[in-house]
């Protein structure tokens, strides 16, 4: 068994990045940036006004103004300002020369036909480069694009983008009790609920993913679908058979296949049976997670996301703060740095949702993060500070 860093320094250390191609902006969400982008010019690349209001001079706002035009976003103003005029301006739209100011339109005045008002206490003008200035990064090589990347991107001017190209990853349960949703439920089986999470996982990371069934306790049905997914796919995730049990057929398989164990055991709870295989090629991996579902959920979240961000030429570490814990926390035993559901309170305390072990999939579904409890730490009072890595 070895710590969970190691295990994740192994991991990684085995990504080799894919290539990488060009996409169209509208694409682009949840894919990984493959190129630096800077900005091709000021942003914004013009001053303009932040509100409704009247372009002027701060000296002569109390004096009186007479009001030039009327300029709508997107307009080009056709006046200058000079001493004592003004021009009405709308919300974006493009500061007229001379003004070094803009009276809010609610504390503007009109007598005799002229504009009146305090002088302002800022210029209330969206000036030309003050976000990003030309040249300068947008975004780097990496991130992960979320909408708020896109909607950055979009503001470049950018209609293209290089990413990296998708990992392919193939995904099958194992076990004689798994039965897939929609069919009968008789004594002694359960869902499969395993894939259908690994599958949405895989795509929050802009991987592809390939669901291909469940596998018997059989070694030859194991090796059968093993070698299918291994045949499409780069990488693949696979849930149960790893453990000890007279039925664990995946590392037979995987060694009969030419793969290399690196691990199959990690001082983590829960998920602790956790086994990671590379081929001889060093192009192909196998992730055996284990069979109850919130220990595939954290090895998934813990391991494989890291990796396949690492594959796209990314850094993926999960979101982390520390929250002080309502009320105590006790555990039986300190061996593995555990992972506990828990909830954020309104008040900025956070308590352990109620958890039954690793198969307590409803835990998950309540829980805004894991509380993450280091090695050799048995109790916690309230109070104590834990570190949560949450979920988005």
């Amino acid at each position: 068994m070895i710590d969970f860093d190691l295990a994740l320094q192994i991991v990684l250390d085995l990504a080799n990045p894919t290539g990488t191609e060009i996409i169209p902006l509208e694409n682009a969400c949840d894919r990984i940036l493959a190129a630096n982008v800077n900005a091709p010019f000021p942003m914004p690349p013009f001053s303009k006004s932040a509100m409704d209001g009247y372009a002027c001079r701060k000296e002569d706002t109390k004096k009186g103004m007479k009001t030039l035009e009327v300029i709508a976003a997107g307009e080009v103003p056709e006046y200058e300002i000079t001493p004592g005029t003004c021009s009405k301006i709308m919300t974006g739209a493009l500061l007229p020369q001379g003004a070094d100011c803009v009276l809010m339109v609610e504390n503007a005045s009109e007598r005799n036909g002229l504009i009146y008002g305090p002088t302002p206490s800022k210029d209330n003008i969206i000036h030309r480069g003050e976000d990003l200035k030309e040249g300068e990064p947008v975004l780097t090589a990496g991130t992960l694009l979320r909408p708020q990347h896109l909607s950055l991107l979009a503001s470049c001017g950018t209609s293209q983008i290089t990413v990296s190209k998708k990992i392919t990853v193939g995904i099958l349960s194992t076990g004689d009790e798994l039965v897939e949703p929609g069919h009968p439920l008789t004594a002694g089986k359960v869902y499969n609920s395993n894939s259908w999470q690994l599958m949405a996982m895989v795509q929050q990371m802009g991987a592809v993913p390939t669901y291909y069934g469940i596998a018997k306790d059989c070694l030859i049905q194991t090796q059968d679908l093993l070698i299918e997914a291994l045949a499409d796919n780069q990488v693949v995730l696979l849930t149960g058979g790893v453990s000890e049990g007279d039925f664990d057929w995946i590392p037979v398989v995987m060694l009969d296949l030419g793969f290399t164990i690196l691990f199959d055991r990690v001082r983590i709870q829960p998920g602790k049976p956790t086994t990671f295989a590379v081929s001889r090629t060093k192009e192909q991996y196998i992730f055996g997670l284990p069979g109850n579902p919130v220990s595939s959920f954290v090895q998934c979240l813990l391991l494989v996301f890291p990796f396949l961000a690492a594959l796209q030429g990314a850094t993926w570490e999960p979101v982390t703060t520390y929250f002080p814990l309502k009320g105590d926390y006790k555990r039986r035993q300190s061996a593995r740095m555990a992972h506990i559901p828990v909830r954020i309170n309104p008040d900025g305390t956070c308590s352990p949702v109620p958890y039954n072990g690793s198969a307590h999939q409803a835990a998950l579904s309540t829980a805004h993060g894991l509380g993450r409890i280091p090695v050799g730490k048995y109790t916690l009072k309230e109070g104590d500070p834990i570190e949560v890595l949450l979920f988005y």
